[in-house]
């Protein structure tokens, strides 16, 4: 399911729990269980923003690369309808953030998946659309 939804988020440091769908981010210190990221205006320059979020189906953790997998997938899926060019074609790369094992616990089942410009180059204006 792609939501086709600006996001309003406050600026600043956000829970990632919180990044829907046209949220833009610069990236964190590391992308080892990510928790919270630096959400910045899409008319900023930026790293990353959020083309779709979807959820994992429920049951038990099914493991570091079954999510890994799931999140590639879908997100490739969802890719295209967002940003209006198939993802060869494009200068975006997609990344994902997932639920790890501790936060399945939790009950995350959530994929987040966000566009970066291929030569980590900023990002002015949102990628929705773009074709780019």
């Amino acid at each position: 399911m792609l939501i086709i939804a600006m996001a309003v988020v406050a600026a600043g440091c956000n829970s990632v729990l919180t990044l829907d769908v046209g949220t833009c981010f610069d990236d964190p210190d590391t992308f080892q269980e990510v928790t919270d990221v630096p959400v910045v205006d899409c008319s900023e320059p930026h790293d990353n923003e959020v083309i779709a979020n979807f959820d994992i189906p429920d049951g038990p953790y099914p493991g570091d690369s079954v999510v890994t997998s799931a999140a590639e997938d879908g997100c490739l899926e969802r890719f295209e309808p967002y940003v209006g060019i198939d993802y060869a074609s494009s200068v975006y790369v997609i990344g994902w953030l997932t639920p790890t094992a501790s936060s399945w616990d939790g009950g995350d089942r959530e994929v987040i998946c966000f566009a970066s410009h291929v030569n980590d180059e900023k990002i002015t204006g949102s990628v929705r659309g773009s074709a780019a």
